[in-house]
């Protein structure tokens, strides 16, 4: 690319995303990003089609991927780095504050539920490979369904952010791993709770 071309397409990119970060969807119109960017509206219109196309852009450039394991590390290890990433991207001041509007939009907006859909299918890839390791190697049950297991993982952390009940903390992350292996641990290794005076 262009180094002209590049430093512009930057510079309209980082006050695209400095606008919804600041102030929501609403706040990015073409106008703002020209005010801001000191990039001229054809120019603009040269590289993205709309306004919308240029916030769908600010959303794909902002969101996380969760990375691939690291070669050689134990699945467990793994799981915990891939919670740990989620705990740290919603700690991530730009995408926390545009996370809850990107929710709202992929409700209805085609192109950010295509986004989303994308962001879900990689996270979910990483997460269901993981589990899928974890079963073989016997560290949770052979028989679990990889989408609810997915969902035991996933669920509190987003939970956490939405509500704010507890800190989005590298505890928050090692208690949901804890929790995940302590509820899909092996059939064979459980243990039922019995009451004093019951026979076995």
């Amino acid at each position: 690319m262009d180094p002209r071309v590049e430093r512009t397409q930057s510079a309209v990119m980082r006050a695209a995303t400095d606008l919804v970060v600041e102030g929501g969807p609403n706040a990015l119109t073409v106008d703002a990003v020209v005010l801001r960017s000191g990039v001229a509206k054809t120019t603009i219109y040269r590289h993205w089609k709309s306004r919308d196309d240029l916030l769908a852009a600010v959303f794909e450039a902002s969101l996380p991927r969760l990375p691939e394991p690291e070669p050689g590390a134990d699945v467990e290890t793994s799981l915990r780095a891939a919670m740990l990433y989620s705990v740290n991207s919603l700690r991530d001041t730009e995408w926390s504050r545009m996370l809850p509007a990107f929710i709202m939009l992929s409700q209805h907006a085609a192109d950010i539920i295509a986004i989303n859909e994308r962001m879900g299918w990689q996270h979910n890839k990483v997460l269901a490979t993981l589990i899928e390791q974890a079963a073989e190697e016997g560290l949770i049950d052979r028989d679990v369904v990889v989408d609810e297991a997915i969902a035991h993982l996933q669920g509190p952390v987003m939970i956490a952010f939405l509500a704010g009940l507890v800190p989005i903390d590298d505890r928050l992350a090692e208690s949901v791993v804890d929790r995940f292996l302590a509820a899909f641990q092996p059939s064979v290794t459980r243990v039922r709770d019995v009451p004093a005076g019951e026979h076995r």
